[in-house]
């Protein structure tokens, strides 16, 4: 691009749902699930649970599986896990798609009886002759499909409260009965780990629990660093080095901070050929407040009381990890009984261990976060994995 040339819009997405440009990360397992999509031999991949906290990819990694889905021509009924989920599934969903559907399709349709249909084989509305039942919906589409097909279905937003489970469970037992009857189904639930847990837990998800586990976690430096570059030369831009170093350090390994990071350096001059020092430096001061308020702070608000005394207790060590007996120390509880918290919030993706009777925070500046609520904290954090070596910024 020459110099003074205007470049496109940012090619970096860091609003919700927008999938990135460049994937970073579990390439190996997107390639073995989408494979399923033209081979039909499912193998461990019929049921996903993928885990992360917000910004990890989940939802990129879902809208990743659904364009691939439908790109082999495979029906996708895609949803969040809020209330009223089988209804809108059944009503309003598997009817869209159903339009999608090619007239061939259509008419082997029309004999079921599920639906009802136009002279010209157009959908129409729900016959209401039969009780809807989603596992004859999912079961009469697998077979008109013909076997060269199957049917996606992805479910967001996870929630472990007593109600939505319950509406889960029955949602997914209604899926289970249609597999059982020969349909091409994989599902894929995402949501935190603690609550797919729960949801494994429940009546009825026998089958869930043989789920293929994706646990969405920080990118490792290099992997960070492709994203960064690749996206921006997709678009026609290069990242100079000591820029590419500093959004590295920056991001953290974290999918939203690596593309709110690059859409700010994008954005600060989006006339030049190359993403500068200059422009990275006004990325770093942008992005690191606007992740605390969008996400560090909210992600804070989500935990329990204690956990909140966990992780409080961990925000007083300088060096970026802390000591378990210190935990308990400080948090006026005994070892056994603080081990609890410790593994809910690795689970959770919070804190990650750090050597032999050690924990480290594993969301980027949760630590920053919390020492910022109390001014005589120390400052700093430094990360292991192999973010020793590109620690982040200190705050201007």
């Amino acid at each position: 691009m020459a110099q003074g040339a205007e470049s496109g819009p940012s090619p970096f997405t860091p609003g919700y749902s927008k999938p990135p440009l460049v994937f970073g990360g579990h390439e190996n397992e997107l390639h073995e699930i989408t494979a399923v999509f033209e081979t039909l031999d499912f193998g461990e991949n019929d049921s996903l649970l993928i885990s992360g906290l917000r910004g990890s990819g989940k939802t990129s990694m879902l809208s990743r599986l659904q364009d691939a889905a439908r790109r082999s021509g495979w029906i996708v009924l895609s949803d969040d896990a809020s209330k009223g989920l089988m209804t809108r599934i059944t009503e309003s969903s598997i009817p869209r798609e159903i339009n999608r559907l090619t007239p061939a399709t259509r008419m082997r349709l029309s004999s079921v009886g599920l639906w009802n249909f136009s002279a010209s084989f157009e959908f129409v509305d729900r016959s209401r002759a039969v009780k809807p039942l989603l596992r004859d919906d999912l079961i009469a589409l697998s077979s008109a499909l013909g076997g060269d097909a199957g049917i996606l279905i992805t479910v967001d937003e996870v929630s472990s409260g007593k109600v939505r489970l319950r509406e889960l469970s029955r949602f997914a037992l209604e899926i289970a009965h249609a597999k059982e009857e020969g349909a091409n189904i994989m599902i894929a639930f995402a949501g935190i780990k603690v609550d797919l847990d729960e949801l494994v837990k429940n009546d009825h998800t026998t089958f869930i629990r043989r789920s293929r586990d994706l646990d969405f976690r920080r990118l490792t430096p290099r992997e960070t660093a492709h994203v960064l570059e690749e996206t921006a030369r997709i678009a026609g831009r290069s990242i100079e080095f000591d820029a590419l170093q500093l959004l590295i350090r920056v991001a953290q390994g974290y999918p939203y901070l690596i593309q709110l990071a690059g859409d700010y350096a994008w954005r600060n001059s989006p006339d030049s050929p190359a993403i500068s020092l200059a422009d990275a430096q006004v990325a770093h001061d942008k992005a690191i407040k606007s992740v605390q308020k969008r996400v560090i702070s909210r992600v804070y608000e989500d935990l329990s009381e204690r956990d909140r005394d966990f992780v409080n207790a961990m925000a007083l060590d300088e060096g970026g990890r802390s000591k378990m007996s210190d935990i308990a120390d400080r948090m006026g509880t005994y070892g056994q009984y603080v081990q609890i918290y410790k593994n809910r919030l690795i689970d959770s993706g919070y804190v990650q261990p750090d050597g032999r009777g050690y924990v480290a925070f594993s969301l980027p500046y949760l630590g920053d976060y919390i020492r910022s609520m109390d001014p005589q904290g120390p400052d700093g954090d430094e990360f292991r994995d192999g973010w020793s070596a590109f620690p982040p910024p200190p705050s201007t």
